[in-house]
């Protein structure tokens, strides 16, 4: 039996946090989340997730410097993370990619879309 992909979802709000939950584990992975940004990279840091789905906007720290801290673990530095937010802002979009980000996705999301890059970040073509 082949191992499952590890998602880490992180969002504040909880209807984002279930529904991206749920897409993720439609997509065949093994689900975990965090409602803040530092639950987020205290999960990351012990289950090594093999993709990170983040919200940007945070009521802690932002998804992005939780990111940063990601990124500062050897074993998390290229996990990919596809970063979500309600804003739309090319200076939020770069600050994203600047991080590595593998996509930005806006919220509402659509469920198709999301599922589609997951299945690109995680699993063998």
């Amino acid at each position: 039996m082949t191992r499952r992909p590890k998602v880490l979802v992180v969002d504040d709000e909880p209807d984002y946090l279930q529904i991206a939950a749920r897409i993720a584990a439609r997509a065949g992975c093994a689900v975990f989340t965090a409602a803040t940004a530092l639950e987020g990279v205290a999960l990351a840091s012990a289950q090594k997730p093999d993709m990170i789905l983040l919200d940007v906007g945070l009521p802690d720290i932002s998804g992005f410097e939780a990111a940063r801290r990601i990124r500062k673990v050897p074993a998390l530095a290229a996990v990919p993370i596809i970063f979500f937010t309600v804003r739309s802002e090319l200076d939020m979009v770069a600050e994203g990619l600047k991080l590595g980000a593998a996509g930005y996705v806006l919220k509402p999301f659509d469920p198709d879309e999301l599922s589609r890059r997951i299945k690109a970040a995680v699993l063998p073509a």
